[in-house]
């Protein structure tokens, strides 16, 4: 998905090599993970969940969200080390029963930005909303 580089670095620990890496898992999964320097970063993803799945649900299946606030509407939440977000326009064929969530982890040592995070887990959710993942 494309990013706001600016964002992005401020995600991103100093370093002289920097290796993005796609994860299939399965099915049901799909990550990016941004290496520097040998090392994770920042792992982003996109996961289906069973319809009925709160976010408070999926939030446990991510350690980086530990302390985050949920949003008004109940439908994302953040901190400056992890974002969880509901992908609202996203109704995809096969995957009936299912809602997708995108998520945004940042592993970097010292690395702490809610707005950041906030506005990067926004960029990558209407990424994925306009992405063959949703069509």
């Amino acid at each position: 998905m494309p990013t706001d580089a600016d964002v992005l670095s401020k995600l991103l620990p100093s370093g002289n090599e920097v290796d993005v890496q796609e994860r299939n898992p399965t099915p049901h999964r799909k990550r990016c993970q941004v290496n520097v320097d040998g090392s994770v970063a920042l792992v982003a993803s996109q996961e289906w969940w069973e319809d009925g799945d709160g976010i408070d649900v999926v939030a446990d299946a991510f350690p980086q969200v530990e302390s985050a606030q949920l949003t008004g509407d109940s439908t994302s939440l953040h901190t400056g080390t992890g974002a969880l977000k509901k992908v609202e326009a996203c109704d995809k064929a096969g995957y009936s029963g299912y809602t997708l969530f995108t998520a945004i982890q940042v592993y970097a040592r010292g690395v702490d930005d809610s707005v950041a995070v906030e506005k990067l887990i926004g960029d990558y959710t209407s990424g994925v909303e306009d992405s063959a993942t949703c069509r």
